[in-house]
């Protein structure tokens, strides 16, 4: 990004007012990384990036996510593997992509319409949380944005650089996730918008289609998983789980986007829809000489075409089998951002005109009226953006006050704290041993019960076999809402109740064994 790093060279208070917002960014993300524990999901990332490189390829096609995020884990991990330095890859990732949305933005638009939209990234709540998590999702917005912005610059300038900068982004972005493949029908939607405006020459055509051809040879390895079994498995549970999306849900994904998930209310929500709304408007619509102006300049179809095609493609997928899931739309949400700061800007800009002209038609416009239009239109766009950053620092602050994520840290501290020697530790489900073992460094033995398990006797067969062994048995239950193993544990006359912990997400029950009980069962 030489280009935009020469840009930023300029002294016209554009870098310092940028290193202000990567600043307030980078504090907002480090605050407090290190509260929560790591929940399922997190200690699978660092469960997958403890293997060797070699693991990492060789099953790169059986498994259910693309290998490039465990890898940079992976690396990572050298550093230590405490929350904070787990978390601090996707902070970094997080405060890569504010710099990435700055350099698209003023490519696009204009350097004032770029700080609004690092600000405005910089602040999202979803993007925030999104930045503190050990997961993909941020690295898939990271590429996104590198892979529009150079595809952007390679299309303007047509330098060799742009175009292998592109490939190697694009590949990079199929090698993390599959719903990074959505980015793929916005930009060629862009390309076909250019050619239906005679706006690219048949030489960038071509080199445009050998750009996918080369970023398609790359992506190979990334997205051979989405066949695999496990993947197959995986889209199922989602379908299964989600069902197809509604217009409120399109709706909730909005809200998501504007003020993030820890905060609820429906003023706040039809408020936080409509102060967005309206910059929404701003952006695509103009005031003219009484009437409003459709804008169709270039910048506003690349970024509405960046936001609205892969949502669009994936709720309209969704009707059919679902995988509507915030998280993976999460990578859409910087084009969001880029629009919502062109509004703001236009409405900064409003009355504005070259000679006292009206630019549509060249007929000569009143000083008075332009005057009054340009102070009501930057009146309300310091409005609507002290508006946005004021309700932002409330789901912010939410995000800070409240325990969101599973508490295995404690609940693993609690258990280990109390267990004794001839113990027996059952996990419902099966699969929360990652978690557990991620804190877990004891021997106690472990046995896993499969929460899909709905058989009261083969339950009481698997446990009968293995209470005879043991004086006490700790039951730990997550991600599940079967409940039978421990009804039948408590209504049992081999077993007794002795404690019953609940920690976010989680519940930790202790029952003695009583094996001398006549006739027990």
């Amino acid at each position: 990004m030489s280009d935009l790093v020469a840009q930023l060279r300029e002294k016209d208070g554009t870098a310092a007012a940028l290193l202000l917002i990567v600043s307030v960014a980078a504090l907002l993300r480090f605050y407090s990384l290190a509260a929560e524990s790591l929940w399922f999901d997190e200690t699978y990332s660092v469960w997958v990036a403890r293997h060797p490189v070699a693991w990492h390829i060789a099953l790169s096609t059986q498994r259910i996510f693309p290998p490039l995020y465990y890898l940079c884990l992976h690396f990572w991990l050298g550093l230590g593997s405490s929350e904070f330095v787990v978390r601090s890859l996707s902070v970094w990732l997080g405060l890569a992509s504010i710099v990435a949305v700055y350099g698209l933005a003023k490519q696009l638009f204009d350097a004032r319409v770029g700080l609004l939209s690092a600000l405005l990234l910089a602040i999202s709540p979803l993007h925030i949380w999104y930045s503190q998590e050990a997961r993909m999702y941020i690295l898939v917005a990271t590429l996104g944005l590198c892979s529009a912005y150079f595809m952007l610059c390679a299309l303007r300038q047509g330098r060799l650089w742009h175009w292998v900068a592109y490939v190697l982004s694009t590949a990079a972005l199929m090698n993390t996730h599959y719903f990074a493949i959505f980015l793929v029908p916005f930009q060629n939607a862009y390309v076909l918008y250019l050619l239906l405006r005679k706006q690219i020459q048949l030489d960038v055509l071509r080199h445009w289609l050998v750009s996918q051809g080369a970023a398609a040879l790359l992506s190979v390895m990334g997205l051979a998983g989405i066949f695999s079994a496990e993947s197959g498995y995986w889209w199922g549970l989602l379908d299964t789980w989600h069902g197809a999306p509604t217009v409120a849900d399109l709706l909730g994904v909005m809200f998501s986007f504007s003020l993030g998930t820890t905060i609820q209310g429906r003023w706040i929500y039809w408020g936080g829809l409509f102060v967005f709304g309206l910059c929404v408007l701003a952006s695509c619509f103009s005031i003219g000489r009484r009437r409003l102006l459709l804008l169709s300049d270039g910048g506003l179809a690349f970024a509405l075409l960046y936001f609205a095609v892969p949502i669009g493609t994936v709720f309209a997928l969704s009707q059919f089998r679902s995988f509507w899931v915030l998280r993976y739309i999460f990578p859409f949400l910087p084009p969001y951002c880029i629009i919502v700061a062109r509004g703001i800007s236009n409405l900064w800009r409003l009355g504005e005109a070259e000679s006292g002209t009206d630019l549509r038609n060249g007929k000569s416009q009143d000083p008075s009226r332009r005057a009054a239009m340009r102070t009501a239109g930057r009146a309300l766009a310091l409005v609507l953006l002290a508006a946005i950053v004021l309700t932002s620092t409330w789901p912010i602050a939410n995000i800070y006050r409240y325990e969101h994520k599973e508490n295995w840290r404690s609940a693993v501290s609690y258990l280990a704290a109390q267990e004794q020697a001839n113990d027996l530790i059952l996990l419902v489900d099966e699969d929360i041993w990652l978690p557990f073992e991620h804190y877990y460094d004891g021997s106690t033995r472990r046995i896993g019960v499969s929460r899909v398990v709905t058989d009261r006797d083969l339950l009481a067969a698997r446990v009968g076999t293995v209470l005879p062994h043991y004086s006490r048995m700790w039951l730990v239950l997550s991600h599940t809402d079967n409940f039978l193993l421990k009804d039948y544990l408590t209504a049992s006359r081999c077993t007794e109740l002795v404690s019953e912990k609940h920690f976010t997400g989680i519940e930790i029950d202790l029952f003695n064994i009583q094996l001398t009980v006549a006739n027990c069962g």
